[in-house]
């Protein structure tokens, strides 16, 4: 078989005599199993925001709209879906439906950074702060307006990292705001 030449492209025509078209129910099954796949992978992000809200108010004194944070860098007993073992986590849940919300956050410095992701559901990012936000680690207030307020938002929630310099325990305390 020769090469067809086009537009400085070699192509290849290979044809079989023995190729076989698939069945109406194979390609039906592979159109379920590509949809199921791809639920997943779309909806992972907002079943486990659901999930770690839900293990916040079951195993936390912790209500919608307060913050919640682990002191202690994360390892595997903490079953978040993309942990950082080097930050202090920070997590607030939100519920939009009776008004805005406003965010006061405070700076960030190089002792032990400050750095946010104001995120929806889906963990689609709304804004970034701290040192690498739109503040630049001046901190501020960021407003967060529920659905509908103009072009329609999806519910959000906030999760603040403090970076720690090191697991050292002089670190880890100065990462949870103790100044030494």
């Amino acid at each position: 078989m020769k090469p067809l030449i086009a537009g400085g492209l070699a192509l290849m025509a290979i044809a079989s005599t023995h190729a076989q078209t698939p069945s109406s129910d194979d390609l039906n099954r592979r159109m379920i199993e590509r949809r199921a796949v791809e639920a997943v992978i779309w909806g992972i992000s907002a079943v486990h925001t659901d999930l770690m809200r839900h293990e916040m108010l079951i195993r936390t004194p912790g209500k919608v709209g307060q913050v919640n944070y682990w002191g202690r860098p994360l390892d595997w007993h903490n079953q978040t879906l993309t942990p950082n073992p080097d930050a202090l986590y920070f997590m607030t849940f939100f519920d939009t439906r009776n008004g805005p919300i406003v965010l006061d956050l405070p700076p960030g410095d190089t002792n032990g950074s400050f750095n946010g992701n104001i995120v929806t559901v889906w963990q689609m990012p709304l804004e970034d702060a701290g040192l690498l936000g739109v503040d630049k680690g001046a901190g501020g207030k960021f407003l967060i307006l529920p659905p509908g307020h103009y072009d329609p938002k999806p519910d959000g929630y906030m999760l603040l990292r403090s970076n720690l310099k090191s697991h050292g325990d002089a670190n880890v305390t100065v990462g949870n705001g103790v100044k030494q």
